[in-house]
């Protein structure tokens, strides 16, 4: 994508939200957020964590630990950990997001399902297949269930479930 584009845009919005809102209101911290993200999704994954682990702080500090913009920083870090493969920390991020989701919005929820998802995710990049698998049939019943057969999120789910499959060497199942 346009990364410079797009930072150059956050930045706009950030130094504006930062002298009429203040550092901690939620759109400055918003902001914050999507640096952090383009700054993962560039390779940058230490400045992106940096920036994730400030936002994290000021939200446990404003918002407190159990709020959806809390489970979404977890999550966000998760991600940056696992594109550096390192699982178990991506792991537990996802954990705390997904506890926090589930309490708040339930288990059928998007976000809910989606840290779910991710479980799956990392268990098939540690080779834990069947654990693997497992989860990502589980994310699949939701989906069908909730979004449908046609719907994207379950096209990444049959996608995942694939991989999965195809790593085992599963060829036909994975067709």
């Amino acid at each position: 994508g346009k990364y410079e584009e797009a930072m150059e845009q956050y930045q706009k919005a950030h130094g504006i939200f930062l002298k009429v809102y203040g550092p901690e209101h939620r759109s400055t911290v918003g902001t914050s957020f999507e640096f952090g993200t383009v700054l993962g999704e560039q390779g940058k994954y230490k400045e992106a964590l940096k920036e994730l682990e400030k936002v994290l702080a000021i939200e446990v500090n404003t918002v407190g630990e159990e709020h959806p913009d809390t489970a979404k920083t977890y999550h966000g870090i998760g991600v940056v950990l696992l594109e550096q493969g390192k699982y178990e920390e991506a792991m537990e991020q996802y954990q705390k997001a997904h506890g926090i989701f589930l309490k708040v919005y339930g288990p059928e929820h998007r976000s809910t399902v989606g840290t779910s998802f991710e479980f799956g995710t990392v268990l098939g990049e540690q080779g834990k297949y069947k654990e693997a698998l497992k989860e990502l049939e589980k994310v699949l019943a939701i989906e069908v269930n909730t979004v449908g057969e046609e719907h994207p999120d379950t096209a990444k789910t049959y996608h995942g479930i694939g991989v999965v499959l195809l790593e085992q060497g599963k060829y036909e199942e994975a067709m």
